[in-house]
Order: structure tokens, then C-alpha cells, then sequence
């Protein structure tokens, strides 16, 4: 049997054999992403596919876990947009072994490292390699050494770049043969997509600057990386659809706004909550109790330190102070829309006359009519509630006024010191007896504490009360003294 002429063999069309997964001899693999892939001579590049990226990387298993965690097939650019902690975020999804997670990572930093050290194989009209695209075969104007050695190779990968010191080869593997009609190597097909990258990847690459990165791809990246900060400063309500109180969404507010400008306190929630607790504390946040209960407040009660009497009492004023004021301001609201609201129902109403003859329009004015008054009833419920409270407030802070005014709590203080300290004032049970002595020095002393903060009336009213007790002490122990 004749061996095959040389020249047959070069003109083997791809699909008649099975393609190489392994590089042609001669040379050896320093990175398996190139920069980017060519798509036209327009210079526009195309990024890796999931399938491809994860083909190379033998991780083609995980691709549906991939694609269910919303990962698409031309998300690879955004792969390489990510840090070393949004990486971990998305593959903690999928759920990839640990060597399977650290290949991943590794290949996304080496697409990153070859992006930014090598430009894509941009096609110019100025290059000296160049296609000529009609329908004679392909003419590779170049030297006739690099012409034979992209000839000869059987195997070109599809993402193939080479530097100044070595060639970089395999994706996927295709044959190639320059006898080709130019029909089926017309620009912007497969074919001559290889092809020209193959001979491409064979010149010498310069560095890439920072310039040539298309601004696209930039803004995308920062777009992204943005999102991710936002989610990750999320303090409150991220994994809870709930409706979150002002203050959670003041702290959420900060917390984004701390990690946009320092993205390094995302690591730290802890220290990332305290700084935005601090942030409202500084920009003077309006808290429902009046003020923070933090330990960066200063005024903020300590553990274990009981808060004095009149502390205590000068706070819930100013509670019930800044309640009343927003229930005012949430009554007069109120007041207006229910005023509207009362100015729709007539209007309704006389639509509703209006169109008595007409069936349609009659239903739809009803409905609207329905709407309306129910609208107006929940106004009014809510109306009602605030206005009973805030009466209720007033007639408490009347009272408390007019006690002060007349000296009673005054006059309750020193009564309580007077009991306390007085020790020759006392009910000396024991024995079942009473003493007078006591009795009438405490009634000396209410008197004389009555005389000088209270009117006559408390007077008395305290006098009835001290004698109504030894009469019930009267009933109860002495039937007992005389049966003993």
C-alpha cells in the first residue's frame, strides 16, 4: 500500500478526522487563555464561552450548576471583573469540590494576567500578514518560514497566542490547510475566524496598554463590582422580605455608602455596623426614643448605673413631647385627605345621578363610589385613634400641670422622706397592739407637711385616709383580742 503524498494530507478537510486535544509537538503550553479572541478584522474581540472556559479547565461537570446559579455563556467578562471574595461568593453557590474551586479561580486569574500583559490580535490594514479573501485559495503574506510552519500544523488551537518567548496553544482543536477555496474562507466564518488568529498568534505581541481595553468592557466591570458591594453592605432585610423600620434603612443607607468608599470593610459587618451607627449618630439621625442607646453615645445609659428619678422623667417628657408632635402633624394629614376624599364621594355621588339611564357607566361610577367611601371610612378609623390619644395626652399633661401648680407632688415627697426618716412614727403591731404615741405624732407631722404644701382639701383627704386604716385594724384585731 502507497503511503499518502504529503501534499493530500495538508489538504485533509477538518471534519474528515477527529481533532487533536493536544498540542503539535514543538511546542508547549505556558497559559491556556489568550487575551481575547478576534472575531472579525474590525478589531472586535471576543471573550471565552462558559463551555469553553470550563472545557479547558476539565470542569465541564459543574456547567448546569453554572447556568442554574445565572451564570450565561458570555458571562466570562464578568468573571474577570470579580475579586478574590465575589469569586468565593458565586462558587460557594455552586458548590464546587475545593481543588475544583481553586482550578477555577487560578484559570480566572490567568485569563485576567494574559488581558492585562497581551492586546488581542488586532487585524489592521497596515499589517504585513494578511488574508486575501477571494475566491482563489488563501495567500499568507508573510516569510515562507512562518507561511510552512502554519502549513504543516495539524492542530491549531482556536485560542492560541504566543509571546516573545513561547507560543501558547489549545481550546479546541481544528485542522487547518491553506488550499481552502475562498468560499468557504469568507470573513467573519469559522474557518477563516481560525485562520486568522492562527496566523496572528504567530507575530510578535507588544504589551497592551490600559488604553486599548474597550471602555465598554471597563464600565461593565465597575457596574458589576458596584452591585456587589451594595449586596454585600446590606446589613438589614437581605435574606428577609420584610418591610424595614426607618432606622434599619438609615443604617443600610450608611453602610453602603462607608463600603462604596472603602470596599475593604465589606470583610468586617461587625466593624462595617458599628462605623454605620456611628455615621447616623454624627449626622444627627432622629431616633424613635429620643436618642441612640449605643456606647458611642455619650449620654447613653450605662449598664448598671440606675438612671436617677428625675432623668427618667425628663426623658419620658420629651418622648411623649416628640409623640404628640408627630400625631399632630399625622392628624392634620390626615384631616386633608379625608377632606378630599369627602369632596370625591359628593362629586361620585352626583356622577352616579347623573347616569342613572346608563347601565355601564351606572356600574363603573358605583365601583368608584365604593372605592371612595371605603377609602374614606380607613381615614376616618385612623383619624379617630390619633385624635383619642392626643386627648388623652392633653388631659394628662393638664393634671400634671395643675399638680404642680398646687405643690401636691411636692408635698407626696416630703411626706414619704418625713415617714422614712422618722423612726418614732411607726404601727407597732406586735402583739396586737397599737400605738397611740406614733399614731399621733405622724398625724402632727401630716399636718404640718399638708400645711405647707397642700390646701386644706389634701389635707383632709390624708387625715380620712390615716383614720380609715386604724379603723379596719380596729375590726380585724380587737374581735380577736377578746376571744383570747
Amino acid at each position: 500500500m502507497e503511503p499518502t503524498p504529503a501534499s493530500t494530507q495538508e489538504e485533509t478537510l477538518p471534519e474528515d478526522s477527529p481533532p487533536s486535544s493536544h498540542p503539535p509537538s514543538g511546542y508547549y503550553i505556558t497559559n491556556p487563555f489568550p487575551p481575547l479572541t478576534p472575531s472579525t478584522s474590525n478589531s472586535i474581540y471576543r471573550y471565552p464561552t462558559l463551555t469553553a472556559f470550563l472545557h479547558q479547565l476539565n470542569l465541564y461537570q459543574y456547567h448546569n450548576q453554572f447556568v442554574e446559579a445565572g451564570v450565561g455563556e458570555n458571562d466570562i467578562e464578568q468573571f474577570i471583573g470579580f475579586d478574590e471574595s465575589e469569586l468565593k461568593e458565586v462558587l460557594s453557590a455552586i458548590s464546587m469540590k475545593p481543588f475544583h474551586s481553586a482550578a477555577f479561580k487560578k484559570g480566572i486569574r490567568e485569563l485576567r494576567q494574559t488581558l492585562s500583559a497581551s492586546p488581542p490580535s488586532a487585524m489592521t490594514n497596515n499589517s504585513t500578514n494578511s488574508f486575501s479573501t477571494s475566491s482563489t485559495p488563501v495567500e499568507i503574506q508573510s516569510d515562507n518560514r512562518k507561511l510552512r510552519k502554519v502549513a504543516e500544523t495539524t492542530d491549531i488551537s482556536s485560542y492560541s497566542v504566543r509571546d516573545k518567548a513561547s507560543v501558547v496553544v489549545e481550546t479546541s482543536s481544528i485542522k487547518v490547510s491553506p488550499n481552502r477555496t475562498g468560499a468557504e474562507e469568507s470573513i467573519g466564518s469559522p474557518m477563516h475566524e481560525i485562520q486568522e488568529y492562527s496566523v496572528n498568534a504567530m507575530q510578535d505581541v507588544h504589551p497592551i496598554s490600559s488604553t486599548t481595553i474597550p471602555s465598554s468592557i471597563t464600565n461593565s466591570a465597575q457596574t458589576t463590582s458596584k452591585d456587589v458591594i451594595i449586596h454585600h453592605a446590606t446589613i438589614y432585610g437581605k435574606n428577609n422580605p420584610r418591610k424595614l423600620t426607618t432606622y434599619e434603612q438609615a443604617i443600610n443607607r450608611a453602610a453602603i455608602e462607608l463600603a462604596l468608599l472603602d470596599p475593604a470593610l465589606v470583610a468586617n459587618k461587625g466593624t462595617l455596623f458599628e462605623k454605620a451607627k456611628e455615621k447616623l449618630l454624627l449626622e444627627g439621625y432622629t431616633y424613635k426614643r429620643g436618642q441612640s442607646r449605643s456606647k458611642l453615645n455619650p449620654n447613653a445609659p450605662k449598664p448598671g448605673v440606675k438612671t436617677s428619678r428625675a432623668s427618667l422623667i425628663q426623658k419620658r417628657n420629651a418622648h411623649a413631647a416628640q409623640n404628640s408632635e408627630s400625631r399632630n402633624a399625622r392628624i392634620s394629614e390626615l384631616e386633608r385627605k379625608l377632606q378630599i376624599k369627602d369632596t370625591q364621594y359628593t362629586v361620585t355621588q352626583e356622577l352616579k345621578r347623573l347616569k342613572t339611564g346608563d347601565p355601564d357607566s351606572l356600574e363603573k361610577v358605583e365601583l368608584t363610589l365604593e372605592e371612595v367611601e371605603k377609602e374614606r371610612a380607613e381615614i376616618a378609623k385612623e383619624l379617630s385613634i390619633l385624635k383619642s390619644k392626643e386627648r388623652k395626652h392633653r388631659w394628662y399633661e393638664q393634671k400634671k400641670k395643675e399638680r404642680m401648680d398646687s405643690g401636691f407632688d411636692e408635698g407626696v415627697k416630703a411626706l414619704a422622706n418625713l415617714y422614712k426618716n422618722n423612726a418614732s412614727i411607726h404601727l407597732s403591731l406586735s402583739h396586737n397592739e397599737f400605738d397611740i404615741k406614733g399614731i399621733k405624732a405622724f398625724v402632727g407631722a401630716l399636718a404640718n407637711a399638708s400645711l405647707k404644701y397642700l390646701d386644706i382639701s389634701h389635707i383632709m383627704n390624708s387625715i380620712y385616709s390615716f383614720v380609715g386604716l386604724f379603723g379596719i385594724y380596729q375590726t380585724i384585731y380587737e374581735p380577736r383580742n377578746l376571744k383570747s
